[in-house]
């Protein structure tokens, strides 16, 4: 197999961005999102269970230098990142979610148990897909991961050296307060000289967590605070700074393994027990598994530049969510995705291009949507390992908008029966009671939410009573706009304004261009929109700079900073500009995407960034919900897909000379396809998709 891993730059997005311009269409569009990425370079597997690596306490995965951040500039915690060990389970580019998991910190230490809770600094970090390794306090640590299992490697320079592993911390650094919360129903069991366990509760989930250390005459002890227990079996009750367990060892070297489970200590130990190869032939594992999952898109490029942006941004795609199998989530059983972190950052982009290529994971999600309809009576915005389900007022219906996808791309299980029986629950919800009775949502936006849903429902269901609630529904799309055309100003907006949310891609986007005088009136919006027609603007780059953003008032495209817009530029295609689009796109993958640490315009928040990237650089687009994709403007002179059912999907670019061009024609299967819309259909029976370029 090719090595497509070795393109990957895991530190992609892990800091504050470059991503700033002077001139160029690019120039004129106005972030109002934090100007970083905060992805992680930690061990993980693709969509893994578990993920392990430095504990900084930062924000928002426990990595880096970053205080709490929601706009503008990032305000530091210290010019150079100080770690106290090394922590497992993290979430990926996500902002103010408000759980943040940093689980079991492992520190290695020469001296006094006190160490372990002293913050300094790390040196010669690396990484590459499923391993990162640093030096720590003159200790060389190395990291991968197995299934649901982290491997730890640490190399001591003297003898004498041992590991704690502190289960007492849940969130990030103390500094920011309420950025941490409690570990409840603390429980630590010594089982035998080298195993360990530990019981609880986090956010209403229960955990049970099993480390193991192997090397030469391992010994453990139990921990709270700076004290050493004598117990075998000790509940927690009260605490300073931390507790755990703390491993000894002869010899300077030693191996340490940890894996948690929802359901019983058993089953994570058993995870360890079945994790019986190397050190070394864990790390190798774990980069072939990365190369397997990337290889499901291969592109053709002379630009090496270009091929680690688009593998660094489709890397930082699959990162999560996590799918676990046979465990227990808040009353969710079996095989389960978490860390969806939020659907409103993921519906989009990042789940049809995740349900196209691994089977899996597409039927595991329609699973999870499914069996969480039913066992909370509707489907929330935010489902993770935690009770805390923020983010409503971001969006509804999301999840019926990703069930729809997963129907129309043929997921095994995503049968219409599904798909009609969570919309019909969502219908239920006491939060949709006022648009059922009036219409209307506080939340403009929501309105066209649920009643874009409502016309994609309509057209594939076999129920006639349904489609008649449907259709009826459908109808107040209206009520989402001003006399002016434009969303109304009756409605607060999330992260946003008006304009914002004015460029959907509607399924009844002819009607809804007929407000402005139809393609002519709507074109002329979209530059305005887009910037075509005006001056450049400067970014705000302030510290949470919340007054400063809002008085700008550019009505501007956020610019890949943040995911509310990010495909209205596919809007072009209905007021028959193509170009434009074109134009946007290109910006997308030359100038909004960068490289390196600095390389992402804004927060990754799951993928729902990168995954944009990848759809934008390959020429191809999914319109939610529809059953549709939309030609755009390829990068590459050949993309390969390998999809979830076995056959292949190629996109090829005839005439692509220069960076970018324009699209001439486009044909599918040797037929020409008029309007730039495919159904979903004959993308996932496979064949070649032909864009001829002038």
């Amino acid at each position: 197999m090719k090595d497509f891993a070795k393109y990957v730059d895991c530190f992609y997005g892990n800091g504050e961005t470059d991503r700033f311009f002077d001139s160029g269409l690019a120039s004129k569009w106005f972030y109002i999102k934090a100007q970083c990425g905060n992805t992680i370079p930690h061990a993980t597997l693709p969509f893994g269970k578990m993920s392990v690596g430095p504990y900084s306490g930062g924000y928002p995965a426990g990595y880096g230098t970053h205080y709490p951040n929601s706009c503008g500039g990032i305000q530091k915690l210290g010019d150079e990142m100080t770690v106290r060990g090394f922590s497992h389970l993290h979430h990926s580019g996500v902002g103010g979610i408000g759980y943040y998991y940093n689980y079991a910190i492992v520190t290695p230490f020469e001296r006094d148990l006190s160490e372990i809770y002293n913050y300094t600094g790390i040196a010669n970090e690396k990484a590459r897909p499923g391993y990162y390794a640093c030096e720590f306090k003159g200790i060389n640590c190395e990291f991968t991961v197995s299934k649901g299992v982290a491997y730890h490697k640490y190399a001591f320079k003297n003898k004498g050296g041992q590991i704690a592993v502190d289960f007492s911390n849940n969130g990030l650094s103390k500094v920011f307060k309420n950025r941490s919360g409690s570990v409840d129903r603390p429980k630590l069991t010594i089982v035998s000289d080298n195993l360990a366990v530990f019981t609880c509760s986090i956010y209403d989930v229960e955990l049970y967590f099993a480390v193991k250390v192997e090397g030469v005459n391992v010994m453990n002890k139990l921990f709270v605070d700076d004290k050493y227990s004598q117990a075998k079996s000790e509940v927690i009750a009260n605490f300073e700074k931390g507790y755990g367990v703390a491993f000894s060892f002869d010899g300077v070297e030693a191996t340490l393994k940890l894996a948690y489970s929802t359901v019983s200590v058993e089953r994570a130990i058993n995870e360890i027990n079945a994790c019986d190869c190397t050190f070394d032939e864990a790390k190798e594992n774990a980069y072939g598994v990365w190369n397997d999952a990337l290889s499901k898109i291969e592109i053709e490029t002379d630009n090496d530049e270009l091929k680690t942006k688009f593998y660094s941004n489709l890397y930082h795609t699959m990162v999560k969510p996590m799918l676990l199998a046979d465990e227990s989530v808040l009353g969710v059983k079996g095989r389960i995705v978490t860390d969806i972190s939020t659907f409103w950052d993921t519906y989009k982009t990042v789940f049809p291009l995740q349900m196209l290529l691994y089977k899996d994971l597409g039927e595991a999600l329609v699973e999870t949507i499914q069996k969480t309809s039913k066992t909370f009576g509707k489907v929330p915005c935010s489902l993770a390992l935690a009770n805390i389900y923020k983010c409503e007022q971001q969006a509804k219906a999301l999840s019926v908008y990703t069930l729809l996808d997963a129907y129309h791309y043929g997921v095994e299980n995503a049968t219409i029966d599904v798909v009609e029986d969570v919309f019909k629950r969502e219908l239920q919800r006491d939060d949709y009671l006022s648009f059922i009775n009036t219409g209307y949502f506080e939340r403009y936006t929501h309105i066209l939410d649920v009643t874009d849903v409502c016309f994609n429902i309509a057209e594939v269901t076999n129920d006639s009573s349904l489609k008649n609630t449907a259709e009826a529904l459908a109808k107040n799309w209206k009520n989402a706009y001003d006399a002016d055309g434009l969303m109304s100003v009756n409605s607060p907006y999330y992260e946003g304004d008006r304009y914002t949310y004015s460029f959907r891609l509607q399924k009844n986007i002819g009607e809804r261009m007929d407000l402005v005088g139809g393609k002519k009136g709507y074109e002329e919006l979209l530059d305005s929109f887009f910037g075509f027609n005006k001056e450049s603007v400067s970014q705000v780059r302030e510290i949470e700079a919340f007054d400063e953003i809002e008085s700008k008032k550019y009505h501007r495209f956020q610019g890949f900073n943040n995911e509310c817009d990010m495909e209205t530029a596919y809007s072009y295609i209905y007021v028959d500009n193509h170009d434009k689009l074109c134009d946007v796109v290109y910006e997308c993958v030359n100038r909004s995407f960068g490289v390196g640490k600095s390389g992402l315009p804004g927060n990754n928040d799951s993928g729902g960034l990168t995954s944009c990237f990848v759809w934008n650089a390959i020429g191809l687009f999914p319109v939610t919900g529809s059953g549709k994709f939309l030609i755009g403007a390829p990068s590459f002179k050949k993309v390969t897909f390998k999809l979830f059912n076995g056959k292949e999907l190629t996109v090829e670019a005839e005439n692509l000379t220069k960076p970018y061009g324009y699209v001439e024609s486009v044909y599918f299967n040797g037929e020409e396809i008029v309007g730039y819309e495919i159904d979903a259909e004959k993308i996932v029976n496979g064949g070649t998709l032909k864009i001829k370029m002038r």
